[in-house]
């Protein structure tokens, strides 16, 4: 990154600086490379469910906890590259806005999805899922399949 910053800012007092300056100069700023931080798209909407759901749980006991089957699934991108993409920040900058790249895990592209499951005393088998899923495959395909019969 050093090195852009050098070669697109050329000054008028200054007109060739090199990338190992502007290294020095950011770093006696307080900032320092950094790959930004991955987050989700969160819209108010999934703020508010959040809140919801946290607020209805809060009291629930060990007990009830043991009886939940945590589920999620990932999607594995083969066509598009995860390459770094690094910030300048300083040591409490690390989720400020300018510091974090929103992703869309259901964007485009080719990929493989992945599905799994763990609760107290169980886990599931590790399901692939070509392409996309809906819901109607998610419940005939996952849930009564993989989840159901261990339940």
């Amino acid at each position: 990154m050093a090195t852009t910053i050098a070669r697109v800012t050329p000054g008028i007092h200054n007109p060739s600086i090199s990338a190992q300056t502007v290294h020095n100069r950011l770093r006696e700023a307080g900032l320092r490379a950094c790959r930004h931080v991955v987050r989700q798209v969160l819209i108010r909407h999934h703020r508010q469910q959040c809140r919801l759901w946290a607020q209805t749980h809060r009291r629930w006991t060990r007990q009830d906890w043991q009886k939940v089957l945590f589920t999620d699934k990932s999607r594995l991108c083969l066509t598009r590259s995860d390459g770094w993409i690094h910030v300048y920040r300083r040591k409490n900058e690390r989720y400020t806005e300018a510091c974090t790249l929103e992703w869309d895990q259901f964007g485009g592209g080719e990929s493989v999805m992945v599905w799994g499951g763990v609760s107290q005393h169980h886990r599931t088998e590790l399901f692939l899922i070509a392409g996309n899923i809906n819901a109607v495959h998610y419940r005939e395909d996952i849930l009564l399949l993989h989840v159901v019969p261990s339940a």
